[in-house]
Order: C-alpha cells, then structure tokens, then sequence
C-alpha cells in the first residue's frame, strides 16, 4: 500500500527536420540543467520507440525518451513540468512534447 503522488510522465522525441537527432549527450545535457534542478529528489529517464504524425499529416517513427517524475500535484509543479516542454521544443526544435499524468499510489 502506499501514498497518491501524481506521476507525469513526459515523452521527447529524438528526430529533427533537417537536423541530426537529438543526441545521448545534448539529451543528458538537457536533463541535467533544465529538468533536476525542477525535481531534485529524483526521476526515471528510459528509451523508447515511438510514432507521431505531424500537423502535415506524416507519420514519423523516432526515437524517445521518456521523464518519468513523481511529485505533490501543485500548481507549481505543473509550471515545472510545462517549462520543461517548452524549453525542449525550443532548443531542439519540436512540435511538442506529450505529457500524461497520473494519480498512483506510491511506496519507497
């Protein structure tokens, strides 16, 4: 049994129009000043494999990766998590960042 937290989990597409993908070391880089120092007591970052269709109409397959955060709910957080989007989009060029929330139970 635990306590409700909410869970966002966010998810960041890799591919670039007319770029390279978004690289290990630029994503690490982005974690490590734009997303711990929001959520300093932790997060999960894995890789997975995703499809998008864009406002043109394609369909794009790409590389993700997916944050993970555990935290109280607030209004707070939730600007956090919504600077984190679009601070991504900005500097690597997308049109967005899919964003799911949750209310699970958790217990460390």
């Amino acid at each position: 049994m635990g306590d409700p937290q909410y869970q966002t989990d966010l998810y960041f597409g890799r591919n670039r129009v007319g770029n390279e993908p978004v690289t290990e070391a630029e994503f690490q880089a982005f974690v490590d000043t734009v997303v711990t120092p929001r959520f300093l007591d932790g997060l999960t970052v894995y890789d997975a494999n995703g499809q998008y269709r864009l406002e043109s109409g394609e369909l794009i397959h790409e590389q993700t990766k997916v944050i993970v955060l555990l935290h109280d709910g607030s209004a707070a957080r939730s600007a956090d998590i919504e600077a984190i989007r679009e601070e991504y989009k900005s500097q690597f060029d997308q049109e967005s960042v899919l964003r799911i929330d949750s209310l699970p139970c958790v217990s460390f």
